[in-house]
């Protein structure tokens, strides 16, 4: 399992192991522990991850928004939950 996470020094998307207790981000550099992180998401595995975090970028690019407001990261859990299922 994976969690999807953000850098709270550049606000980064990225994701780690979810037994990881540091993370260092590839983009600036700043080295944080993990629990002190809200998670927005687990997922399975790391290719969902990469492509879950590319479509979260997108979106905020796309909706000019800086964050996920509570209620969006609720629908995000949701939707994964829900494909989840029906992939299984």
């Amino acid at each position: 399992m994976y969690l999807i996470l953000r850098c709270p020094g550049c606000k980064t998307f990225g994701y780690v192991d979810r037994y990881q207790k540091w993370k260092l981000c590839p983009v600036c550099g700043h080295a944080y522990e993990v629990v002190k992180v809200p998670a927005y998401l687990e997922v399975a595995d790391y290719h969902e991850a990469e492509k879950i975090v590319a479509e979260m970028e997108k979106y905020l690019h796309r909706m000019k928004k800086k964050d996920f407001t509570a209620e969006e990261t609720e629908e995000l859990r949701h939707h994964y939950a829900t494909w989840l299922r029906k992939k299984v």
